[in-house]
C-alpha cells in the first residue's frame, strides 16, 4: 500500500540558499518546457513529449548563458518537466485548467527526486542531491522493509521547508468488510453542525476560520497600509501566513480525528455527493465563506482514503436526491420544505429534525443501491 510520510526540515543558512536556487531553476525549466510545447504546436502543429524536452534540456545546459542550471541536480529539473507534461496531458483529458506559467510570487516552491533517496534516523538527516544532508524533525519512522518511491521538498508560504516521502510498505490492500445495515451510518454534512449521523449524533462545527477571522482581518488591514517589498511588509505577511496555517492545521486535525472515530465505529459510511464548487458560486459571500470554512471536500477525501486503508466501505448517493424532503418513516416527499429546520410529515405524523432525517435517508438510499 502506498503511504506518504511528511517531515519538517531544518536546513542551515547555506542549504536554504541552495534550496532557493534549486526551486528557481525548477521553476524556470517548468516555464521553459511549457513555452517550448506552445511554440512547437503553434508553429509546426507538433507535440513535444517529455522525453524530447529532456533531450533539449541536456543541450540547453551546455550553453554558456544557461550554465547556472548545472548547479541544480539534473533529476530535479527532469522531474519538473515531467510535472509540466502531466499537467499538460491532464488539460486535454479534462478540458479544465490549461497549465499556467509559474511565478516567484507563488511562494509554494518544490523539487522532486526519485533516485538515491537516503534517510538516516540515527542522525535525523535526509540526503538531498546538490544540497547535502539536511536535518529533519522525526515524528514517525518509515518501516525498514518499505520501498521508497519519491522525495519532494517544498517551501510553504511561511518560509518553512518540508520533505514528503512516498513509500510502498509492501502490505496488500485489506479485504473489504461486509455491508450490513447495523454497521452502516449515514452522514449529512452541514454548517451549524459539522456532521449529523443517522443515529441522531451531532458533531458541532468548531468554526476555526470564523474565530480567527477578526484577527486575520486586522493583520490584513495593517498589511495593506505598508510599503510592498519593505521589511515590515514581509514581517506582516509572515504573521498572516502563520495564522492562516494555524487555522488550516486546527481544522485538519479536527477532521482527521472525526474521520478516524467514524471509521473505527462503522464498517460502511454513506455520504451525499455534494457539488461544493457549485454551492460556492451560487451562495452569498457570507454563506460561501462558511462553506469554505467547513472543508467538506477534505472530509470526504479523508474518509475515502482511510476507508481504503482500513478495509471499510464508502457509498455515495446523487446530489439531487431529496434526502431532506423525504420522510424517513413513510417515504412521503414534502416539496415545499423551504428552510425549515424541523417538520412534521402530513401522511404518517412523524416529526423530523431536518438534518437527522436527511442522514437517515442518505443511509437508506445508499444501501438500496446495492
Amino acid at each position: 500500500m502506498i503511504k506518504a510520510y511528511k517531515y519538517k526540515l531544518k536546513p542551515t543558512f547555506k542549504q536554504k540558499k541552495l534550496f532557493s536556487q534549486a526551486f528557481g531553476n525548477a521553476r524556470f525549466i517548468y516555464n521553459w518546457g511549457l513555452q517550448r510545447k506552445k511554440e512547437e504546436w503553434e508553429n509546426n502543429e507538433k507535440k513535444l513529449s517529455c522525453f524530447d524536452l529532456c533531450k533539449e534540456l541536456t543541450v540547453l545546459k551546455k550553453q554558456e548563458e544557461y550554465a547556472w542550471l548545472n548547479n541544480s541536480a539534473a533529476e530535479s529539473l527532469q522531474q519538473s518537466l515531467r510535472n509540466m507534461d502531466s499537467a499538460y496531458k491532464m488539460f486535454f483529458k479534462t478540458k479544465n485548467g490549461y497549465p499556467k506559467f509559474k511565478s516567484k510570487k507563488n511562494r509554494h516552491d518544490s523539487i522532486k527526486f526519485v533516485n538515491n533517496i537516503k534517510i538516516d534516523y540515527n542522525t535525523n538527516r535526509i540526503n538531498v542531491a546538490r544540497v547535502g544532508a539536511v536535518k529533519f524533525c522525526e515524528n514517525q519512522t518509515i518501516p525498514e522493509n518499505a520501498k521508497i518511491g519519491t522525495l519532494t521538498i517544498t517551501m510553504d508560504h511561511c518560509g518553512d521547508y518540508w520533505a514528503t516521502i512516498v513509500v510502498d510498505d509492501g502490505k496488500g490492500q485489506k479485504e473489504k468488510a461486509e455491508i450490513h445495515e447495523d454497521t452502516a451510518v449515514g452522514i449529512d454534512l452541514g454548517i451549524k453542525d459539522y456532521a449529523i449521523l443517522s443515529d441522531g449524533t451531532k458533531y458541532g462545527n468548531p468554526e476555526f476560520l470564523e474565530k480567527g477571522q477578526k484577527r486575520l482581518a486586522g493583520l490584513q488591514r495593517g498589511l495593506s497600509k505598508m510599503q510592498k517589498g519593505s521589511k515590515n511588509y514581509e514581517k506582516m505577511r509572515l504573521k498572516i501566513a502563520r495564522l492562516s496555517r494555524e487555522i488550516a492545521n486546527r481544522r485538519n486535525d479536527f477532521i482527521h480525528k472525526l474521520t478516524h472515530k467514524l471509521l473505527s465505529e462503522y464498517d460502511t459510511v454513506c455520504l451525499e455527493n455534494l457539488d461544493v464548487q457549485g454551492l460556492l458560486e451560487k451562495s452569498s459571500h457570507k454563506i460561501a465563506n462558511s462553506i469554505s470554512s467547513v472543508a467538506w471536500s477534505e472530509f470526504r477525501r479523508q474518509i475515502e482514503y482511510k476507508a481504503e486503508m482500513l478495509g471499510k466501505n464508502v457509498i455515495t448517493i446523487g446530489r439531487f436526491e431529496p434526502s431532506s424532503k423525504t420522510c424517513s418513516n413513510c417515504g412521503y416527499v414534502k416539496n415545499n420544505l423551504g428552510s425549515a429546520r424541523e417538520w412534521t410529515c402530513p401522511v404518517c405524523g412523524q416529526h423530523h429534525d431536518r438534518d437527522v432525517n436527511a442522514a437517515m435517508n442518505i443511509k437508506t438510499m445508499a444501501l438500496s443501491q446495492l
